[in-house]
């Protein structure tokens, strides 16, 4: 990643983007820019000189303003987010109830788009207290579709100098079918943290680094939030299925709840090759 783009317009909203942007530009080192769209050659100096105006607000003046002419913000951030020389934060709406719009139809199409990472945060997102990634924690639940997000955040770990955990969820409905005779001495215990320990045990010496790891219980979406209630400069990494249409729900069924409620930036992939 050689740059960070953070898409903006010209709402209160976008600001949340742009303070996560600068964290982790800084972080990571490189420049960052502030990137919008505008579906025609008349909008671009309004446009430019409305953000110049909030970046001036937020004592921002050295970063770089870049106002594109499409026809779908969708399709070019999309675009710009699918390259691998670049990063791209974006804020996600917290309105409810129709799934898509709980992070916005703009942002829910870029995510189905880049097939990469999109750092997003959410309408609780604090910025003061997620200053920097110290922690870069992945959601993992057995399988190919949440462990496609590990690439790239084994990857970004190295680069922030963050340290991996692993989290997995066990839902309250899948503890409650072990066999009684199993749970006696804590063997439950051991068969349900038995994949999550492998794979930390797997990266430890397939990349060289330390990977911590977690495993709760109950309500997937309820316990990762609550999980990350207390935590500081933390950054979550999980796969969203992505699929278009409000008959699904865009995000996933967890993602989109923890996008919604998290304090913490949320970097949300959607795999190529899901279907």
């Amino acid at each position: 990643m050689d740059k960070m783009h953070v898409a903006m317009d010209e709402s209160d909203n976008s600001l949340r983007a742009l303070a996560l942007g600068q964290h982790l530009a800084r972080q990571l080192a490189v420049p960052l820019c502030v990137t919008s769209v505008v579906a025609s050659e008349a909008r671009v100096e309004p446009r430019r000189a409305a953000l110049r105006s909030r970046l001036a607000e937020q004592q921002a003046d050295d970063v770089d303003v870049e106002v594109a002419v499409h026809d779908s913000a969708k399709d070019y951030l999309g675009r710009l987010a699918g390259r691998e020389e670049v990063g791209l934060c974006m804020m996600a709406h917290g309105r409810r109830p129709v799934p898509e719009m709980l992070i916005g139809s703009v942002t829910a199409g870029v995510v189905r788009r880049a097939n990469r990472p999109v750092y997003l945060c959410g309408p609780r997102f604090d910025a003061d207290s997620h200053r920097e990634v110290k922690v870069l924690m992945v959601c993992v639940d057995g399988s190919k579709l949440s462990e496609a997000i590990l690439p790239p955040a084994v990857a970004l770990s190295k680069r922030l100098g963050a340290r991996l955990q692993l989290l997995q969820v066990i839902d309250t409905s899948a503890a409650a079918a072990v066999p009684p005779d199993l749970e006696e001495g804590g063997h439950a215990d051991v068969m349900e943290s038995g994949y999550v320990h492998g794979l930390a045990r797997r990266l430890r010496s397939e990349q060289g680094m330390e990977v911590d790891w977690e495993v709760l219980h109950g309500d997937p979406a309820d316990s990762i939030v609550s999980y990350l209630a207390d935590c500081q400069d933390t950054l979550l990494a999980m796969t969203t299925h992505g699929r278009s249409g409000l008959s699904q729900v865009v995000a996933g069924s967890v993602s989109h709840e923890v996008l919604h409620e998290a304090r913490c930036p949320v970097a949300v992939l959607r795999p190529a090759d899901i279907g």
